[in-house]
């Protein structure tokens, strides 16, 4: 039996993938899936999304080269985002790599292996889309499944190699979509997330329209109390009267949005090509605060883009006092070899970022630390995750569960610590919990 490791790097995107060539290897025949130290075949799926995203999946090909050098390791093969992205040098930086996989060719990689190819570099074939009938092995816990609804971005933000990479716009159907709800929820799955570059924009190419709306109130139907069905990476070009009416009846969608904003100065938004008109945006993040009880928002911002003044960056901080996002990330603007902001001016010198990074996030904390104080003696769906676990408390020891709030998307939000005289829950249980305090990065409570 061939021993085989997986290293997938990147996002959650990227994980979907990664469990398609899990799929099709394991379809083809019986595999040990071992650690790359053990393996046979590494096979790493990579991200070059920005620069220390290219440089993890650098330093993880060196990693993986030692070991075939160390005679561990008798094939490398490297895929994904990385290989599209360079594929003209990647040979002649590392040679020791037996197959190099673009992000359309990796569903052939089983067939790859095991035929004599008269190049290394395998990256030109047409866009590709898995669907509902694609061999797929869930790798994460089996209560979570993510499910890409979309492929491919139509956006043309300037800062931006997505689109270069993954191609435009591929909308699944939402037959095909209900018919991976429906294996999910066979397989015993209780929180279904959806993810694309832009689920905004959803069926766009294929129906004429935004329409995740249609969707959502189609898989509403599906799922019932033990379920959670969450959305990722929704653009602010998406919020509209249907998008706001559909998101707060639906029983099921949690009521917890990303939506990444990267700026609020409409000047660095133009430069951005990203739409200007932020004050659309936040009428429409003012009316979810009113109408939606318990609201948690989640939203991305980049310091340091090119001809960002002072006054530019303070808009952002303002912008987190007024709306109060109960998560948000922040990343230094990379500047990406080819895109069009690679070519704008003045730059933002590297020190700056550093600072300005440092405030977003020290401002984050507080809001957070305010957001999750204000939720003491409050009730929110909880998932467990973690447990039984214990804890000495004075002469007595206390049983909890680690998990999440229906308010912290896998890995990127927080954890809530559950207190529970029930030994027997298991992870994916979903239940409500009761606050009792709140921390920065931590919620307490009793379910």
């Amino acid at each position: 039996m061939k021993k085989v490791a997986l290293v997938s790097l990147g996002c959650d995107k990227n994980l979907v993938d990664s469990e398609v060539i899990l799929g099709k290897l394991l379809t083809r025949e019986p595999c040990a899936l071992v650690s790359p130290e053990e393996a046979e075949v590494v096979i790493l799926n990579t991200c070059a999304f920005i620069e220390e995203a290219c440089q993890e999946s650098e330093a993880w090909i060196r990693k993986i080269v030692g070991l075939k050098k160390k005679h561990r390791a008798k094939k490398i093969v490297v895929a994904g985002c990385y290989v599209q992205r360079f594929r003209d040098s990647v040979v002649s930086l590392y040679p020791e790599v037996d197959l190099w996989v673009g992000v359309n060719d990796f569903p052939d990689l089983p067939y790859l292996l095991d035929r004599v190819l008269p190049k290394k570099v395998v990256a030109d074939s047409p866009f590709y889309l898995y669907d509902h009938t694609t061999e797929r092995v869930i790798s994460g816990p089996p209560y979570l499944g993510f499910l890409k609804i979309a492929e491919g971005c139509n956006n043309r933000c300037s800062f931006c190699v997505i689109p270069a990479i993954r191609g435009p716009l591929r909308s699944r159907s939402i037959d095909s979509i209900v018919r991976e709800v429906e294996n999910f929820l066979e397989m015993g799955v209780k929180e279904i997330i959806l993810i694309a570059q832009d689920t905004a924009s959803y069926g766009v190419d294929l129906y004429g329209k935004r329409a995740l709306p249609d969707l959502l109130k189609t898989l509403d139907q599906l799922l019932s109390s033990e379920h959670w069905l969450r959305v990722l990476y929704f653009s602010p070009q998406g919020l509209s009267e249907e998008f706001l009416e559909v998101f707060a009846n639906s029983k099921r969608v949690v009521k917890y949005l990303d939506i990444p904003l990267q700026h609020v100065d409409p000047d660095i938004l133009v430069k951005m090509n990203r739409p200007a008109h932020i004050e659309k945006t936040f009428y429409f993040l003012r009316t979810m605060r009113k109408s939606i009880p318990q609201l948690f928002l989640r939203t991305t911002f980049m310091v340091g883009f090119p001809g960002e003044s002072e006054s530019s960056f303070q808009k952002i901080l303002l912008a987190m006092e007024e709306l109060s996002f109960e998560r948000a990330g922040v990343f230094a603007y990379s500047e990406q070899e080819g895109t069009p902001a690679s070519r704008l001016f003045p730059k933002v010198p590297a020190s700056l970022k550093t600072q300005r990074l440092k405030a977003v996030r020290k401002k984050q904390e507080e809001i957070m630390r305010k957001r999750h104080r204000a939720l003491v003696g409050s009730t929110v769906e909880v998932i467990v995750e973690k447990g039984p676990l214990w804890e000495n408390n004075g002469s007595s020891r206390m049983l909890y569960y680690l998990g999440r709030s229906y308010g912290d998307a896998p890995d990127v939000d927080c954890e809530v610590k559950i207190q529970t005289r029930n030994k027997h829950l298991k992870p994916g249980t979903i239940g409500t919990m009761r606050v009792t305090a709140g921390k920065t990065y931590l919620l307490e409570g009793v379910l």
